[in-house]
């Protein structure tokens, strides 16, 4: 599978994420939706898709909100973080969506246009009530906190597991289909494509079998590959479907 970068920074991703939100949410009083809508349009989102270290690893989650604030044109005053033992829903949302990025290796901006981010949320807040109430009374602060941790970090494995694959059924494609039926359309065989397009045939080819993710191809190949092929560059890249 093709993931958006080294795997030694995915961790460093989901933490980041999840503190830039449940900062903007808790400790700024942001709607959910409107921050990942600024962050989506951010460039920190383009830089956070392709595994840049010094945003993903370099930065705290309340630098991440100011820089993604500011880059947006909007100004808030410094506001301490609030202290709290436990990872809030917003906290796991963010880690969640970092991660089906990681995973799918698609644009923040593709994958929001489809996560369900508020049944999330309602769903995580239902179990998490479910859960402290099953705890017995007896049981101490510190072990409750431990539990909540835990239940967390599960809630959110199960969810992306959950929508990555429900996404992959949905599409039943590898991300180079569009591009094998607009050439099979067009009557040209790979060599005859990639000749005409100026494109290596072994990078035509990976790209056809999802060994290589078109959705991360050189623009300057798309708009080769989408002007011999008599379309747009867009036509060729798959979109999500709705989960």
């Amino acid at each position: 599978m093709i993931h958006a970068y080294d795997e030694a920074l995915r961790e460093n991703a989901r933490d980041t994420l999840g503190r830039m939100l449940d900062y903007s949410v808790h400790s700024l009083h942001m709607d959910v939706g409107n921050m990942l809508a600024l962050f989506a349009a951010s460039g920190a989102s383009a830089l956070f898709e392709r595994g840049d270290i010094r945003t993903i690893a370099g930065m705290s989650g309340i630098e991440l909100a100011y820089h993604v604030l500011g880059s947006c044109g909007i100004s808030y005053e410094r506001t301490p973080a609030r202290r709290t033992r436990t990872l809030s829903g917003e906290y796991h949302l963010g880690s969640c969506i970092a991660d089906i990025q990681y995973r799918l290796s698609l644009p923040f901006s593709e994958i929001l246009k489809y996560f369900p981010f508020r049944d999330f949320l309602s769903e995580h807040a239902d179990l998490r009530a479910d859960y402290l109430s099953s705890l017995p009374l007896t049981i101490s602060s510190e072990e409750r906190t431990i539990g909540l941790l835990e239940f967390g970090n599960k809630f959110t494995i199960e969810a992306v597991e959950k929508y990555v694959k429900k996404m992959n059924e949905a599409s039943g494609r590898n991300p180079g289909a569009l591009l094998k039926d607009a050439r099979i359309k067009n009557g040209l065989s790979q060599s005859a494509l990639a000749k005409v397009a100026d494109i290596p045939l072994r990078t035509l080819q990976q790209y056809e079998q999802g060994q290589k993710d078109i959705r991360k191809a050189r623009s300057e190949y798309l708009v080769s590959l989408a002007s011999v092929l008599n379309t747009e560059p867009s036509k060729l890249i798959p979109r999500l479907p709705s989960v």
